[in-house]
């Protein structure tokens, strides 16, 4: 089973901006999700944070490491490392470095992913938005169906995630007119 780390936004979508903690549970079902204690600590935020309460408990993992920032510390101010962002690059650079599996890494700020590309060029292209992990449980992980992927991109689009709509346009353009391509 593949492990996905996110960022804070990645659970977000899913809890506020879509109001769908359904299909995120669907997501959490699938992948082993790896879960730091910042992003935790800002998922928990969220008023509706209790709908997914028990299957975090249940079925993601928690990755306790104290000093996240230790690993970034060349790179960051103290307060930038405390950063949801900065935590999931930190411990998707531990889980492969140290388990060498395949890890996926879900980033949506953009600042965060130049930050990767510039110093981490190598693990770069395992990284994926939330859209892109989202288009993938389609048609490579058949976790939703080509009506729910249409639905969950227009909420995206509508909501307040932070996401180029041009990019939502053209993901929905190629799965309305192509299945599964």
């Amino acid at each position: 089973m593949n492990k996905v780390v996110a960022d804070s936004s990645f659970y977000i979508c899913f809890l506020d901006d879509i109001k769908r903690p359904e299909y995120l549970i669907r997501l959490l079902d699938h992948f082993e999700f790896v879960l730091g204690k910042i992003i935790h600590k800002e998922i928990k935020k969220s008023p509706n944070y209790s709908r997914i309460e028990n299957i975090v408990k249940r079925k993601v993992l928690y990755f306790e490491y104290e000093n996240y920032g230790e690993i970034l510390r060349p790179f960051f101010s103290m307060e930038e490392i405390q950063k949801g962002e900065h935590e999931a690059i930190a411990i998707y650079i531990i889980l492969v470095r140290i388990e060498l599996l395949k890890v996926f890494l879900i980033i949506d700020d953009s600042n965060a992913r130049k930050f990767i590309k510039k110093n981490f060029q190598n693990i770069y292209p395992m990284i994926k938005y939330t859209v892109q992990l989202i288009v993938e449980c389609y048609l490579n992980h058949s976790i939703f169906k080509k009506e729910e992927i249409v639905e969950i991109l227009e909420l995206i689009k509508t909501s307040k995630f932070r996401i180029n709509k041009n990019l939502i346009d053209h993901l929905l353009k190629n799965l309305k007119k192509g299945d599964r391509k």
